[in-house]
């Protein structure tokens, strides 16, 4: 059941770019309308509903309000508030901030939200995982994602006890994974777009910002996790999704089981060597074999120089090494 998300703004480039970032989100169950005339908008809200609305305040008129529009957004420009008790955000701010707000605001204003489900979709999940410390999974992790990105949906989750996203990116996040496990366990029905509120973007990789304390996630089964991620597959779009693991998870096995394709990074070195032997002795105790046989070792080479930040590493050696693995480990062993 589709649902139309209209977007009006006076300002030509501006209303474009907008719709173009819009349509590159795969909005299920929403499709996009952008006007840059308010008579059209009228016109099409004439014969069509529109569920939410998204109005620059150069565009905005008292009578909008009579249209067939369940939800209104005016993009502010002045700074002085607009349209009454119509909800305003600055229109002066990235793509993905005013992406968010309006998802934020949609989900708390719509008490009945149709339930996203993609069923033509199949995502498949990959596990970045190794008993073995500083061996640059995150990394690996990281460009993998980013390469699949190009061609493909594809969301990341870290699971590390001290991720440092926040210091490596230079940002502060307003929520995080421990706020997407909220929605899942209370409002459901709304996860879906509470999700699209929260996503942020690396160079058009999707992830969910890491939990601040790793503690707040030591009581998650791993079948918690397998079910949000049954969840994210039902409602979303995504093609891929990248979990970023650690051993402080719980049902750390149970999670690398439902993995379509496991990478673990190897050193060559005693120590590393004798982790990686007594994680393959309990993989063999504990009956997950099946593991075993979904996963690929990587002895990383030495790389000469890697991209300085976490948002160009798509460049250089390492994303030429991680392309011909993905071609090779992923796209072959695709059914």
């Amino acid at each position: 059941m589709k649902k139309v998300l209209a977007l009006c703004d006076k300002e030509e480039n501006y209303i474009r770019h907008m719709a173009d970032y819009f349509e590159k989100k795969k909005m299920q169950p929403f499709i996009i309308r952008a006007f840059t005339d308010v008579d059209q908008l009228k016109k099409f809200s004439g014969k069509n509903e529109i569920e939410l609305l998204l109005v620059a305040e150069n565009s905005y008129e008292e009578d909008i309000k009579n249209f067939s529009v369940k939800h209104i957004l005016i993009l502010n420009e002045s700074g002085s508030q607009a349209g009454g008790e119509i909800r305003n955000i600055s229109k002066y701010q990235s793509s993905e901030n005013i992406f968010q707000e309006m998802m934020n605001s949609y989900a708390e204003n719509e008490e009945e939200i149709t339930q996203r489900i993609t069923a033509d979709s199949h995502m498949k999940i990959i596990g970045s995982y190794s008993p073995i410390g500083r061996c640059m999974q995150t990394t690996f992790a990281l460009c993998m994602g980013q390469v699949l990105a190009k061609k493909h949906k594809t969301l990341y989750l870290n699971f590390e006890s001290y991720s440092g996203f926040g210091y490596l990116l230079n940002r502060e996040f307003s929520a995080d994974i421990t706020d997407v496990l909220y929605y899942f366990h209370c409002e459901r029905e709304k996860l879906a777009y509470r999700l699209e509120g929260m996503i942020q973007t690396l160079n058009g990789l999707n992830y969910v910002p890491p939990a601040i304390s790793y503690q707040d996630l030591a009581e998650i089964s791993g079948q918690e996790w397998i079910e949000l991620f049954w969840e994210i597959e039902k409602m979303s779009a995504y093609e891929y999704l990248i979990l970023d693991l650690s051993d402080h998870m719980k049902g750390l096995f149970d999670i690398l089981r439902e993995c379509f394709r496991i990478f673990t990074i190897i050193k060559n070195d005693g120590f590393a060597e004798a982790k990686m032997r007594q994680y393959e002795t309990m993989i063999h105790m504990m009956n997950y074999e099946d593991i075993a046989l979904k996963t690929k070792k990587w002895m990383l080479p030495e790389f000469y120089r890697l991209p300085a930040g976490l948002e160009q590493l798509t460049h250089g050696e390492m994303a030429s090494y991680v392309r011909k693995i993905i071609e090779e480990e992923i796209y072959a062993h695709e059914d």
